[in-house]
């Protein structure tokens, strides 16, 4: 008896785990919202999310019309188990002596502080002065190993403007994408299974 009871409590055990290998609460695939009444953005009758393995993704808005805007975008995974998106991210890319990095905008920066054996945590400082909307600006960006940073932009005549938070992760091989903290969209996934947004839209799961 006790061997059949201890043989029923492994096998609840192997259905329960293997369950959890796929559930509603995997964030990878097709999100469609809920139909829209009062969207911001006018005919707008949905959203369908659709996020892949690769932390990238499109969000698209469908017209009453049927006609279809797509946004890239980038997605990553909170430490309290919620996700986040963005259309805007980009990558920095570490060289092998860990002392530079290049982004997709073409900026080099050179290693002020950290270790190298740290990789991409430490001080970065701009080589240069870049131009942004006809200012001159150098940039250094603090990158910590909580994955998180923050972006100092100093113009020409030494006015530092408020930091942008920053939001990193390893992308790949010597490479990082980064995100500003305040351009990112939340998305929490329900005990139900749905999805939910900072605008309070619903999603499901298709």
């Amino acid at each position: 008896m006790k061997k059949s009871i201890l043989l029923i409590a492994v096998l609840i055990a192997i259905i329960w785990s293997a369950g959890c290998v796929i559930t509603p609460k995997d964030i990878i695939g097709t999100w469609t919202s809920e139909k829209l009444t009062d969207f911001p953005a006018p005919n707008v009758t949905q959203i369908v999310i659709v996020f892949n393995p690769n932390r990238i993704g499109t969000e698209t808005w469908v017209y009453n019309d049927g006609a279809r805007y797509v946004s890239n975008m980038s997605w990553i995974k909170n430490e309290d188990g919620s996700y986040a998106y963005a259309y805007d991210s980009w990558i920095a890319t570490i060289s092998e002596d860990g002392n530079t990095i290049t982004d997709e905008e073409g900026r080099t920066f050179v290693r002020e502080g950290g270790d190298t054996r740290e990789r991409y945590v430490g001080t970065w400082t701009t080589q240069k002065e870049y131009e942004y909307n006809g200012i001159l600006y150098t940039i250094t960006d603090k990158i910590y190993a909580n994955n998180t940073g923050i972006s100092l932009w100093t113009t020409h005549d030494g006015m530092t403007e408020q930091p942008w938070e920053i939001i990193w992760y390893p992308y790949k091989e010597n490479m990082y994408i980064n995100y500003y903290k305040e351009a990112l969209v939340s998305f929490t996934i329900l005990n139900d299974g749905t999805g939910l947004d900072n605008y309070n839209l619903t999603y499901i799961k298709s």
